[in-house]
């Protein structure tokens, strides 16, 4: 598909800022797809200035840490939802090497896979696409129902998939262009681009990520993609990526260690190619919208790195960010990429703590982080409401060697998340035909985060809760009937190690005189998708883990 329309963020954003919102890009406006107030626009667009630490009171929410209360069952071990847990980050170079990843996915503390590709890889020539390297992973993956975190790159992997054999050069073509991640036949168009050392040595060529004619292209891609993926089950995350380097939010690439080489580049963009704070906020709310609308079904993902260094990068992530939450809500992850150690990184971290009770949030961790740094990572985790991690491969190879990282690790994976434990269900044994049954719960929450179940409001994702699901079994084991409530509290609101109890009398369905088997699930009625719980509720021993947990007997007269 080739010369699909841009696609404008909200008129009412225009007016809100006061000036055009594509200004710097020269691109129509159109009616953005969700309805908002006035006071939502005020109150995230147009902040009080806040102090200069992370506590960031003057916006709509105050940003501040809550100390995580670990609580323990005997003999608990973390369950698999696609959500949440240890994503294996698996090397460009390495992607095709099926034994290896094989061998990764079957580890049972592994929910998964992430890999970046850059897009020459995908799409070597125009409108001739290559998606072999992909669907070969989601064939890895589609027997133990893991899942992919993805991301395609434009500029900074610089590195292909092993046996990777670029397509052959045609007259006109820029030959610096194979040493970068966006094809050759988009740097033959009017696309800008720029020069630069990478840390090897070599001369490689980027993109300048809000050129209006390399931006139609990469739409173009990310259309067609989204069409062949968006509804793959065993996808994790679509990064929304295009605008930076390396999947990143960065848009300045990473040089050699030269003292200023940084500084150059940085220069070049502004001086060159007209970059600034504003026309880079603008420039990636364009590059975000792109995502939703190819996406409609699948989950996103966004780095929640400073485009650029120092204060002026901070503030335009932090409008980049909460333009996103507050625009599309639970469809967009949060993602804190290379992290090198246990520190926290102050913008990151800020971003994160603020936003993780709307959305699902995570680190990717870079090799340098060693056992003493994991087992760090294990403690702020919980803090910061952490739901995934993705670790380099080499690490998890390491820890099958190294007993303190794979300790860390298996800390780590305990607390992401959500951690649902049924620990008492009781309800009335003997029912008359027509009677509400009289139940009561008991659940706890040993991970980060409250389970969020997402409900779709225009173009938005609020996050909801799940609802209880008391279904009813003949002695065949036939489902007979269903009860189902929201729980109160909510599930998004079942707190790390805050017992969560409550009473309901159940509307039942019409069963007729017999015994049946009660079986409780926590379930999205919407999707029929069962949440994997923990039972220690009827169980002798350790908890199990279970998508429906056997209750008792219910006699109906």
């Amino acid at each position: 598909m080739k010369d699909f329309a841009f696609r404008s963020i909200s008129l009412s954003l225009a007016v809100t800022f006061g000036v055009s919102a594509f200004s710097g890009i020269g691109l129509p406006l159109q009616k953005a797809e969700a309805k908002n107030t006035p006071g939502e626009f005020v109150k995230y667009f147009n902040p009080i200035p806040e102090k200069k630490h992370y506590l960031n009171e003057g916006q709509d929410r105050l940003i501040k840490t809550k100390k995580f209360k670990a609580v323990a069952i005997e003999g608990a071990q973390p369950v698999f939802n696609k959500e949440i847990g240890l994503f294996a980050l698996i090397p460009t170079d390495k992607i095709g090497q099926t034994q290896a990843i094989t061998e990764i996915l079957n580890r049972p503390n592994i929910s998964g896979l992430s890999v970046t590709i850059p897009w020459k890889v995908l799409e070597p020539k125009e409108d001739e696409f290559n998606w072999q390297p992909l669907d070969s992973l989601l064939e890895l993956l589609k027997p133990s129902g893991k899942t992919l975190i993805l991301r395609v790159s434009t500029c900074g992997i610089d590195t292909v998939p092993e046996g990777y054999v670029a397509p052959k050069a045609e007259e006109g073509d820029k030959k610096v262009a194979l040493d970068s991640d966006t094809p050759s036949w988009v740097f033959n168009g009017d696309v800008k681009t720029m020069e630069y050392t990478g840390k090897d040595g070599k001369q490689h060529l980027m993109p300048i990520f809000w050129d209006t004619n390399y931006l139609a292209k990469w739409s173009n891609f990310i259309t067609e993609m989204g069409e062949k993926y968006d509804k793959n089950p065993n996808i994790h995350s679509i990064g929304i990526t295009g605008g930076g380097v390396g999947g990143s939010t960065l848009v300045v690439p990473d040089v050699t260690g030269e003292k200023g080489n940084y500084s150059k580049l940085e220069t070049a963009l502004i001086k060159d190619h007209g970059m600034s704070q504003r026309q880079l906020v603008t420039h990636w709310k364009y590059v975000a919208d792109i995502f939703p609308k190819a996406f409609p079904t699948a989950r996103l993902n966004f780095d929640v790195d400073p485009p650029t260094q120092n204060r002026p990068g901070q503030d335009t992530l932090d409008e980049i960010s909460d333009y996103l939450i507050y625009r599309y809500g639970q469809r967009v992850y949060i993602t804190r990429q290379n992290v090198n150690d246990g520190k926290h990184g102050f913008d990151q971290y800020r971003v994160i703590i603020k936003f993780h009770p709307d959305t699902f949030t995570g680190y990717q961790l870079t090799e340098k982080v060693d056992a003493e740094g994991l087992e760090k990572i294990a403690k702020n985790a919980p803090v910061d409401g952490i739901s995934f991690v993705e670790i380099p491969l080499s690490t998890l190879e390491s820890a099958g060697k190294d007993e303190v990282l794979s300790k860390s690790l298996e800390e780590l994976r305990s607390k992401l998340g959500y951690q649902l434990v049924s620990q008492k269900i009781s309800f009335d044994e003997k029912l008359k035909q027509g009677e509400k049954l009289k139940a009561s719960f008991e659940f706890l929450n040993l991970g980060a985060a409250t389970p969020l179940r997402p409900s779709r409001e225009f173009d938005k994702d609020v996050a909801g809760s799940y609802k209880l699901q008391m279904e009813f079994r003949d002695e065949t084991g036939r489902p007979i009937g269903q009860s189902l409530h929201t729980p109160q509290p909510p599930t998004n609101q079942w707190q790390a190690g805050k017992p969560i109890t409550w009473s309901e009398e159940l509307k039942m369905p019409p069963l007729k005189p017999g015994k049946y088997s009660v079986f409780v699930s926590v379930v999205d009625v919407d999707t029929k998708r069962k949440l994997q719980i923990l039972n220690a509720s009827n169980t002798q021993g350790k908890p199990t883990a279970e998508f429906a947990i056997a209750a008792g007997d219910l006699k109906v007269e």
